[in-house]
């Protein structure tokens, strides 16, 4: 599911929101099988996650995120 027009719904820095009209758009349903059993939990998981954000990032009004999953302390040094 993606969100559009929220920036304008309730911008930075604004306590209360505006009236604004966003956009839900829903894709199509993912679906998992089993993991490898070779497969750790955690890289199920990372693998599952990595599905989901490019399913959403292949909505239309997405913008591409480059680094999620990270600390903000790491995000701010993302070159």
């Amino acid at each position: 599911m993606a969100l559009t027009g929220t920036e304008r719904l309730q911008p930075v820095g604004r306590r209360l929101p505006r009236h604004h009209r966003i956009t839900v758009e829903f894709g199509m349903p993912l679906h998992w099988s089993q993991p490898q059993p070779e497969m750790r939990p955690a890289q199920a998981r990372r693998a599952a996650t990595d599905q989901i954000v490019r399913a959403i990032g292949a909505l239309p009004g997405q913008e591409d995120a480059d680094v999620y999953g990270a600390t903000p302390d790491a995000v701010a040094h993302h070159p």
